[in-house]
């Protein structure tokens, strides 16, 4: 195994940290980006009467069928 001074393992460091940052910037915009926050409690209602009226519009619409009493088709767009 190698030796190396901690101040050469600094400079290998900053000659290369230039090029790792914009491969990691690269990488990191094709990725989906994660949610790290909750969420505020007025937009888990806002977002739940969302979803609410788009199923009402769906229902209303025809594009959800109820199959069964356990079953629901639900045609999507």
């Amino acid at each position: 195994m190698k030796e190396m001074n901690l101040s050469d393992l600094d400079q290998i460091i900053q000659l290369n940290k230039t090029e790792a940052e914009r491969v990691i910037l690269q990488q990191k915009n094709e990725q989906r980006q994660i949610r790290t926050r909750p969420r505020d409690p007025d937009e888990i209602q806002i977002l739940n009467k969302l979803a609410v009226l788009k199923w009402e519009r769906a229902v209303a619409s025809g594009k959800v069928i109820m199959l069964n009493k356990q079953e629901w088709y639900y045609e999507c767009d």
